[in-house]
């Protein structure tokens, strides 16, 4: 079996929820929320004229991480491992579908002057949503220190990112991360009952 659970995914999982249904409160029924997050944001300095974290954002978009995880799958597919391909695949692809529902649901608008390229909804961030599932999937395949430390750097730096580009609240980038996390931890669990899926189907 080429993905194996974990020990603290149902921790994980549990953290997920529990965030979400947090956030769902607070935007809700909680306006001191909104403004401690507010509060919070205008402590992040302002970096929107700096090429670097532009460059930073504009390899993290989400379009670009749906071609990485194709990649991905490619060389996964090209190895002989069509399932755990498969699975890439459809953890992406459920986590980004899943990523759209939560940003109908909440509708949070965007901080005031964030960029005009960076429309649509707040929360969740789907530059987040993408380097995290895309950074776990490959700790997943390979966990090695290196692949570790890579993956956690450049994760921080795509968060990073947002918030001094001024396109997310702390909240978004924070509770995206963990969104992210909980649901790669339920898909590692379901990797076995899928391999057997696929397995009979193909």
């Amino acid at each position: 079996m080429r993905i194996t659970p974990a020990q603290n995914d149902a921790l994980q999982m549990l953290a997920a929820l529990a965030t979400l249904i947090f956030m769902s409160w607070s935007l809700k029924y909680w306006p001191a929320f909104y403004h401690l997050d507010q509060r919070l944001h205008d402590q992040v300095p302002n970096r929107q004229n700096s090429s670097f974290w532009r460059g930073v954002a504009w390899i993290g978009q989400p379009k670009l991480t749906v071609g990485y995880a194709l990649v991905l799958a490619g060389v996964l597919w090209l190895t002989a491992d069509s399932i755990t391909a498969f699975w890439v695949l459809a953890t992406l692809g459920s986590l980004d579908a899943l990523g759209i529902g939560v940003k109908l649901y909440f509708k949070r608008k965007r901080p005031d002057q964030h960029l005009p390229g960076d429309d649509g909804y707040s929360f969740p961030s789907g530059h987040v949503l993408g380097t995290t599932v895309l950074v776990l999937m490959i700790w997943a395949l390979w966990p090695t220190p290196w692949t570790g430390s890579l993956g956690l750097v450049w994760l921080m730096l795509v968060a990073a990112s947002r918030l001094v580009l001024r396109a997310h609240y702390p909240s978004d980038v924070f509770s995206t991360m963990v969104m992210a996390a909980g649901w790669v931890a339920l898909l590692r669990r379901l990797y076995a009952p899928l391999a057997e899926l696929v397995t009979r189907l193909f």
